[in-house]
This record gives structure tokens, C-alpha cells and sequence, in this order.
């Protein structure tokens, strides 16, 4: 069986060298948006859960650079579990790309969104939570995705019973930053996105590319 990420991987390999068209059949076969999928189910306590009300920016942050090197320095690897995530700009664009194979929603709302985004979607999570007097500096910070963020609340790592893995390596996946650049170099249109150009620009710093 497929990798999560191998599927997305082949499917922007395939929009660049065959187009949209390779890369929806990809998508349908290996990885199809099903309106009932739920995310990765965490165990926590439920007096933990209700102690924080999850916002956007538990796990988002406006500082771009900030996040690609973290996500640089962790091999976009999930932190938590070991498995490789991939740069959200990616995943933006193949929903833009391909809009009906990985629908996006703004909100995350289930059977609107295509479950990859909680697969696979780097983000940023604090190892000591804001509320325990955390802070923003990048050796706080770490690669994760949205369910284990959720999971979390305002309990350390130590309190979940949860180990963080080694770094990952950069060089050896950087979570398709690369084929992102140079799929903006080759579709400049692109850049007139906000959200895409900062992406874009912050990737090329961080990766030297």
C-alpha cells in the first residue's frame, strides 16, 4: 500500500511532466477525497481536551520564514510519529490545481476538506504550551500535524505519554519545497497569490534553492 505522502509526491511529479489530468487519475485511484473519511483518531483525556478551545493559531503562524525552518530543521517530518508531512503550499495548490480530487475549505470543515490536510499538512506546535508560559522562540517549536496539536491542549509532551523523534533530513525530503519552486518559476501567475509568494519566497531562502 501506498505512502500518504508518496501519492501526493507522484501526483505533483505527474501535474508537472503529464498535467492535471495524470494528476487527478493519481489522486482518484490512490488517494481519493471521501466525504466520510475522518482524521487520525488520538486517545487524550477528556478534561484535558475541554481546557482549551483550539484556535488557528495554536498551529498557524504569518511568520513563513519561521515556519519553513522549522520545518528545515525537523525534515518536515511529524514530530510526534515519524511520518513525513508535506509544506502546506503544496497541498494548497493541488487543490487549487485540482480542485474537485483535493478540495480545500477554508475552516477544516469535515466531508468539505479532503483528509490529506489532516494527514499530512505540516504545522507548527508548541513543545511547552502558551499556557504553560511557552514561548514563540523556534527551539519551542516543532513539526506536527493539526490532530495531534488538537490532541495535545495545554498538556506538555510528557503528560501525553508522547516521545519526540529525531529530526529528520532535509536533503533527503524537504517535502516537495523543491518541486513547489520550481513549479512557481515555471507558472509566475502564481506569485500574484499572496499566499503562494510568500511561501515561495521563504522556501527559496530557507533551502538556498
Amino acid at each position: 500500500m501506498d505512502e500518504k505522502y508518496e501519492v501526493i509526491m507522484d501526483a505533483c511529479l505527474a501535474l508537472s511532466d503529464e498535467g492535471s489530468d495524470a494528476s487527478k487519475e493519481i489522486i482518484r485511484d490512490r488517494y481519493p477525497f471521501d466525504p466520510k473519511a475522518k482524521p487520525r483518531s488520538l486517545s487524550l483525556d477528556k478534561t484535558l481536551a475541554n481546557e482549551r478551545k483550539v484556535e488557528a493559531s495554536d498551529f498557524w503562524k504569518e511568520d513563513f520564514p519561521c515556519m519553513m525552518r522549522v520545518f528545515a530543521r525537523d525534515g518536515f517530518i511529524n514530530r510526534f510519529n515519524g511520518e513525513l508531512l508535506i509544506l502546506p503550499a503544496v497541498l494548497r495548490l493541488l487543490s487549487k490545481e485540482l480542485a474537485s480530487e483535493i478540495p480545500y475549505q477554508m475552516a477544516w470543515r469535515l466531508g468539505e476538506i479532503h483528509v490529506a490536510y489532516y494527514d499530512l499538512y505540516a504545522c507548527i506546535d508548541k513543545l511547552l504550551p502558551k499556557s504553560r508560559g511557552g514561548s514563540e522562540a523556534e527551539n519551542n517549536l516543532v513539526t506536527t500535524t493539526m490532530p495531534y496539536v488538537m490532541a495535545r491542549s495545554s498538556s506538555t509532551v510528557e503528560e501525553m505519554g508522547w516521545r519526540l523523534t529525531r529530526e529528520g533530513f532535509v536533503d533527503e525530503w524537504d517535502g516537495m519545497s523543491s518541486w513547489f519552486v520550481e513549479y512557481v518559476k515555471e507558472n509566475t501567475e502564481l506569485r500574484n497569490v499572496n499566499y503562494f509568494n510568500l511561501w515561495y519566497i521563504a522556501a527559496k531562502k530557507v533551502l538556498g534553492l
